[in-house]
Order: C-alpha cells, then structure tokens, then sequence
C-alpha cells in the first residue's frame, strides 16, 4: 500500500481543547502504519511530537495560492476557522474536516459561516460521536459525515499499571482544561455528603485552565484540602498511573461530545460518572461503563458514585471491553480507510 503524506491543520499548536491529543494520536497511529504525517498551523507554543513535521503556516500565502503550497495528500484540518484559508481559493487536493465541537458561540458562528461559504469544497466530513454529527447538521444541514469515536493508546493506557497516586477510598479522578462550563465545582460539593458515608474519599482533579484559582479558594473555604488534589498540569507518564490509582473517573461537564480521558480511563479499566449530557449518555449506552446523573443534583452524583464504586469490578470489565474496539490503531485504520478511498476516487 502507498504511503499517504498528510498535514492536520489548527489555528494554533498545541489548542486549548482536546485537539491536541487525537492529532497527536493520529500523527502517531498513521506514522506507525507507514504513513508521513505533519502538523501545520499560525503559532506554535510546542513543538509536534517527535517524528512529526512542524508546519508554520502563512494566512497570505494561503489566501493567495490555496492549498497547492501544501506538498501533502491529504489537508486534515480540525477546526472551523481555519477553513476560511484553505479553502478561500478552490482546493487542488482533498480536505478531510475532522470536526470536534463548538464549544461558544464564537466557534457556533465560524463553523456556521465556513459551512455556508465553503461545505461543497470539502471531501470528507468525520464527527467525533453522534451528538458532534447532530450538532454539525443542525448548523450545516446534512454533511454525509462518517462518526468516528476518538480513539486510545491502549498500549499505553492498559489495566495492568502500578497505583502511586491512591489518596482514599472511593479514589475520584477527574482530568480537564479547567472551565467554568466544566463544572468541576460539582465534585467538589459532593464531597462532604459523599464523605459521610466514606470517610476516607478523595477527588483528585488535573488540569489547568481559567477556573483553577476559583476551585482552590472554594475548596479552601469547605475545608477539603485533605480530601481533594488539583494537580495542574501533568505528564502522560503520571496521568496514566493517576487513571490507575483511582476508583472510577467522574465529570459534570455541560459541554463535551467525544472526551479522550473518559476514554483513557476505560482503557486503564476504571469505571464512569458522567453528567446526563447527551454525549455522556451516548457514551454510557454504548459502553456499560458506568452511571449518568442529574445536573447540579449532588444527592444523584452522590449515589451514583456509591453505586459505581461497589460494582466496580462489573464496569470495569464492560469498560476495556468497550475500549478494545476503539483502540488507537482501530481509529487510524478507520481515517486510513477515508484516505484511500478519497485519493482512489481521484485517480
């Protein structure tokens, strides 16, 4: 089989959403089966992952000559605003839109404005879960999108991994960009009823971002120190052993459509919490991972937990089940199989 040279495109390396970690996984999954792999974009604060070709690109240039200047089979980007450049002028190669979500109002207008001025210009459209493929009809009417879950390393992230980090029993974890939208505050009010049936629980939450201030002052004025760590920021080496050492993971985010950690997790063979949001309930139906709860309704996220931590076992299994079908390698052959099927289509 030929190899297949392609760039995956964002406004900015690494995003401050969860981009990051399905480019990377892809860069990673298409190197492995013979494949070239770049990441372009306007501004990097990182460089891409070893083995991966950095691409600064110039919104001039683009405007001017299109995609022709990029020497790649395939142009993959992963967000709405940067289609305006790519597809200003008529593009000689296949564009593959990977789309992930709009999570304000001013990504709802980009996508809206980039669907109504370019959509026909695009070969492929992949959404993130089915709630990402609702939500990008909805705003560009019907795409022919293929869903494809983000997948996991499951070489790397697998059951059998050393526990440091066990605080407390039930053992909590949640891993985010830290937004108020996220609602991290929610586990931390469950705490203190959680703690009268199980004095020794403990939340662990990872992540930086524009709430961690906020977060550390409310769980300073409850009291909580004890019973709740905020990490910052960590690396992949210590986020896996964090998904080993808990119990289960918990969110009571209000906005998510594919989240890579609830995946994470079920790869290190940890239960799932979720909020009732649509794409947590979709994941939970197929998965059998674990329980939903209501929004802001502490006494149901609290049962919930109680409920999860003594079948743990039972979820656990479902969740590397589930998982096994979404590994990281099943996810490339997936975009790999789109690939060939555009450039076939062109010969």
């Amino acid at each position: 089989m030929k190899a297949i040279s392609v760039i995956f495109i964002v406004a900015r390396y690494p995003t401050t959403y969860g981009h990051t970690s399905v480019i990377n996984n892809l860069c990673h999954g298409l190197n492995e089966l013979g494949h070239k792999t770049a990441i372009g974009a306007f501004s990097f604060d990182n460089d891409p992952p070893k083995g991966v070709e950095k691409v600064m690109l110039k919104k001039n240039e683009l405007l001017r000559s299109g995609v022709a200047s990029l020497k790649y089979d395939i142009i993959h980007p992963h967000q709405a605003q940067v289609l305006y450049y790519l597809l200003f002028k008529k593009p000689e190669k296949p564009i593959v839109f990977h789309y992930h979500a709009a999570s304000n109002i001013i990504q709802e207008l980009n996508l809206k404005l980039s669907m109504k001025l370019f959509k026909k210009r695009i070969s492929k459209f992949i959404s993130v879960s089915e709630k990402a493929s609702h939500h990008l009809e909805e705003w560009a009417g019907k795409c022919d999108d293929v869903v494809i879950y983000n997948g996991v390393d499951t070489k790397f992230f697998h059951p059998d991994l050393d526990q440091p980090y066990r605080k407390g029993t039930p053992q909590l974890l949640f891993v985010s960009v830290l937004r108020r939208y996220k609602k991290t505050v929610d586990l931390i009010r469950v705490m203190p009823e959680l703690l009268k049936t199980y004095p020794k629980a403990h939340l662990q939450i990872v992540g930086n971002g524009e709430d961690f201030s906020r977060l550390q002052n409310i769980i300073k004025k409850k009291n909580l120190e004890k019973n709740i760590e905020m990490t910052g920021r960590i690396d992949d080496d210590e986020l896996r052993l964090r998904y080993a050492s808990c119990d289960m993971y918990v969110s009571a985010s209000t906005n998510e459509h594919c989240p890579v950690p609830t995946f994470e997790a079920m790869a290190c063979g940890r239960p799932l919490v979720l909020s009732e949001l649509e794409s947590h309930v979709e994941i939970i139906n197929a998965s059998k991972a674990g329980l939903t709860f209501s929004f802001s309704d502490n006494h149901d996220l609290c049962q919930k937990i109680i409920n999860v931590y003594e079948n743990k076992e039972a979820f656990g299994k479902d969740a590397v089940k589930f998982v096994q079908n979404h590994s990281l390698q099943e996810f490339c052959k997936r975009v790999e199989e789109i690939y060939n099927k555009i450039l076939n289509q062109q010969v």
